[in-house]
């Protein structure tokens, strides 16, 4: 087979940068196939990728059997649609990983990707012509497709309900993480880490943009909650990229009177994040919309417990290891995240429960799903 893979949805922050890992695991393990890989070169997490399978497959680049493609718009732009106007893919199947799809693009078959679809399905968050913009373009790229890939059963049932597209179009293919997490042992490591980020002894952790339907507000008036003994114990650490939510959210702590016990780390390098996870006590992910919700498992296979929000995609995630809570109320937020911190920290045997219920998902687990998924396509 012939397979164009786009990576250029490497560009979008969090999600977009681990998904398409899956390449790696898909190019290894069918040597048979020849991949064209469409990647912006300005991307630096596109580039690092077209780069990495150069070195470690150089006599396939070299034969033509994968193949890179410079495309300059990225995706979510008009531009990106106009200029797949010049391709002409002679490919069995052009796999897009996001949910709009170039209209330019001109392959034998399509297969699209759908990570959520939170933008026409959370009240408020975008306005009625990007909900417009968003609908359509993504009802007209599942239309295209021979099939369509969902990352998790909710993602599915929104595009049945949203979309209209029919059940039997639709195949879930749940998400992984990255083999480099695990939980670190390496003292030596940690200390690091820790000095590094100037981290205190205690912490709950957050890992994550800081976009309004991640429901911080709503966590930091949890963390106001509770109990003066825990408040003084644990501090609150959050990553990810510094903008105006976040400011935002600084003046919210200000305001709770809990702004010296949070910390804002910005985007930590990759390296850092097994570390960062393992010397948590807790992880905790808010949310009020995950397609799929990938933090939880990587600080799962750290051995790190998690409190979690009961809504959407999440409790595929974590399954009946970690804590759930209803994300609109702030007691109950509070109240289990209180609970994490008394009875499941240093907790050995949920250590191990964690790990295992992490070890259900794998990149290499998807990647063979998706290359079946490609097989049942092309026959």
């Amino acid at each position: 087979m012939k397979i164009s893979y786009d990576l250029r949805f490497a560009n979008l922050p969090c999600g977009g940068r681990t998904y398409v890992q899956i390449i790696y695991a898909l190019v290894k393990n069918h040597p048979d196939c020849h991949w064209v890989l469409y990647y912006n070169p300005w991307c630096s997490s596109q580039t690092e990728i077209v780069d990495k399978l150069s070195e470690l497959y150089p006599s396939r680049v070299e034969s033509g059997e994968i193949c890179f493609v410079t495309v300059q718009a990225a995706c979510l732009s008009l531009k990106h649609h106009i200029e797949f106007r010049k391709f002409n893919d002679d490919s069995d199947l052009y796999h897009y990983l996001h949910f709009d799809m170039p209209l330019g693009i001109k392959a034998n078959r399509h297969l699209v990707t759908v990570h959520d679809l939170y933008p026409i399905t959370l009240p408020g968050y975008c306005s009625s012509l990007k909900q417009l913009y968003f609908k359509s373009i993504t009802r007209k790229s599942c239309q295209r497709s021979e099939k369509v890939i969902a990352i998790s059963h909710h993602t599915k049932k929104d595009i049945i309900e949203n979309l209209g597209i029919e059940e039997s179009k639709i195949e879930v293919i749940h998400q992984g993480y990255s083999d480099r997490y695990g939980k670190v042992s390496d003292q030596q490591q940690l200390d690091q880490v820790k000095n590094k980020y100037q981290l205190p002894e205690n912490f709950i952790l957050y890992t994550g943009i800081h976009k309004p339907h991640k429901n911080l507000e709503r966590l930091f008036q949890a963390y106001a909650r509770l109990p003066k003994l825990q408040l003084d114990y644990f501090n609150l650490i959050l990553t990810g990229p510094i903008n105006q939510d976040t400011e935002k959210l600084k003046e919210l702590a200000k305001s709770l009177g809990i702004e010296s016990k949070v910390s804002f780390k910005g985007m930590l390098p990759i390296e850092d994040l097994p570390a960062l996870y393992t010397l948590a006590k807790l992880f905790v992910l808010p949310s009020l919309y995950e397609g799929f919700g990938v933090p939880p498992l990587e600080a799962m296979a750290c051995g790190t417990p998690v409190a979690c929000s009961n809504a959407t995609a999440i409790p595929e995630v974590v399954g009946n290891v970690g804590r759930l809570f209803n994300p609109t109320d702030i007691d109950h937020m509070a109240d289990t995240i209180s609970q994490a911190l008394e009875t499941d920290i240093d907790d050995s045997d949920l250590q191990k429960k964690c790990i295992e219920q992490a070890a259900k998902f794998s990149w290499e687990k998807t990647a063979k799903r998706t290359f079946q998924m490609y097989e049942k396509i092309v026959g």
